[in-house]
């Protein structure tokens, strides 16, 4: 399914510089151009903030001057947002902005690249540049930089470093204005030095929660409706209650898939997961729906595992569950091959169940189907994206196995599995660096 994708054009001086600039500068341009990307329903910009989304036209400039629509798109949400978060803690780090060289334009064109296919128009990139390089450019820089730092009014930010603290209980959330989908997409974890902080981060701190987008469809609210004509309501917008808990358990016994996507777009939100532990049936119904070992419930064993390790809970059973769930998971997928198999929420979920109090029996075993996953060569990973995501966390979910024990890198060299051929991967390197550095 292909999804639109349009260029917002924004003038920072409102007019100004198309009066004065022949004056300041010796030539007349027609604008001090800002852009963002929209696509999915948000708005994606690049500033000093580091990578940040909002709901279309709601940053601080207001309406755009100009939207372009710059084509049609293959690329699935959730590829696209854990793309940025990739770039989120590299290229586009906060502290990398640089108003000359890398800026809003720079990464507008590289997404609308990554996305489309061809950037943005040439004479928007450059503009900077030939503006700074005036005459008066040097006495213009400072201003310049105050001006582009666009800040949205109610936004998500797609970076972390080790030392922001970006809150997590409250994640913003969005619905598609239409009749068919709604969804919530927050992201709290990605890829390429990548999961959120992962390259500042210290030994001790090298986990960070990686939720999977859930989103409901039309039939799904309605068997929500089914059970209560207003907990859809609830679901979506909050907040959620004890005496709603009942609702949920009547959910499952009607209908456990839509159970199990309810409850996984439920575990992002802030409270949930102390509600749920806090009450005997509906923890049993959700360990029930992560045993039944459907692929429909995959986004429910990320993200339950992401947010009792985000809530600092440990529950020895639901973690052998989860354990279960996923190496065999991963020992289904095709091995030796040039990519992996394995899906994207199944690499999310790994990761998560990595980051987790794990005892030595769990380290191996999970250990043991990680290894059995990868690929023997890299030959098409260049040009699929997907598989490279999914390498990054799985790559990293290894990683911290080896940190909780060390023994697990002799389970490579048993199972024959060279890690090293994964460098030829610019997105992998610095993973794999850290692993060799063990």
């Amino acid at each position: 399914m292909s999804t639109p994708v349009s260029l917002y054009v924004y003038d920072l001086s409102n007019g100004l510089a198309k009066t004065i600039s022949p004056f300041v500068l010796g030539r007349r341009i027609d604008g001090l151009w800002h852009t963002a990307i929209v696509v999915f329903g948000n708005e994606y910009f690049f500033g000093g903030h580091g990578i940040a989304c909002c709901v279309p036209g709601t940053t601080q400039l207001g309406p755009p001057l100009k939207k372009e629509v710059l084509g049609l798109t293959s690329v699935t949400q959730d590829i696209f947002e854990e793309y940025l978060i990739g770039y989120s803690n590299s290229k586009f780090h906060g502290s990398s902005y640089n108003l000359l060289e890398n800026n809003c334009n720079n990464f507008s064109d590289e997404v609308a690249k990554f996305l489309v296919g061809t950037g943005i128009d040439e004479d928007i990139v450059t503009l900077p540049q030939k503006v700074l390089n005036s005459p008066m450019g040097p006495m213009l820089k400072s201003h310049l930089e105050k001006m582009s730092n666009v800040a949205p009014t109610d936004s998500r930010n797609i970076t972390r470093s080790s030392n922001t603290s970006i809150p997590n209980s409250q994640p913003h959330s969005h619905q598609h204005h239409n009749n068919n989908h709604h969804s919530y997409s927050g992201v709290n974890g990605g890829v390429n030095g990548g999961v959120n902080g992962w390259e500042t981060s210290t030994s001790s701190s090298l986990y960070f929660p990686c939720f999977s987008p859930v989103e409901l469809t039309a039939g799904d609210l309605e068997a929500v409706k089914e059970v209560d004509p207003l907990l859809h309501t609830t679901i979506l917008h909050g907040p959620l209650s004890v005496d709603d808990l009942a609702l949920l358990c009547r959910l499952y016994e009607s209908n456990c898939l839509v159970f199990a996507r309810v409850t996984a777009l439920l575990a992002h939100k802030s409270g949930f997961i102390r509600l749920a532990l806090g009450d005997p049936q509906l923890y049993s119904y959700i360990k029930a729906a992560i045993s039944s070992s459907v692929q429909a419930v995959e986004e429910l064993v990320n993200n339950f595992t992401a947010g009792l390790n985000q809530a600092e809970r440990c529950d020895e059973d639901m973690v052998a569950i989860v354990t279960g769930f996923i190496t065999n998971a991963l020992l289904s997928t095709t091995a030796g091959q040039d990519s992996t198999t394995c899906s994207v929420n199944v690499a999310r979920g790994t990761y998560n169940l990595a980051g987790s109090q794990l005892n030595e029996d769990q380290v191996f075993e999970l250990g043991g189907a990680i290894i059995h996953c990868l690929p023997d060569n890299t030959d098409n990973l260049a040009t699929d994206k997907g598989s490279v995501i999914k390498l990054d966390l799985i790559l990293k979910s290894l990683f911290l196995l080896m940190i909780k024990n060390r023994q697990v890198a002799e389970l490579c060299t048993a199972m024959e599995k060279d890690l090293g051929i994964f460098r030829k991967i610019p997105e992998l390197q610095g993973i794999v660096g850290k692993i060799a550095e063990l």
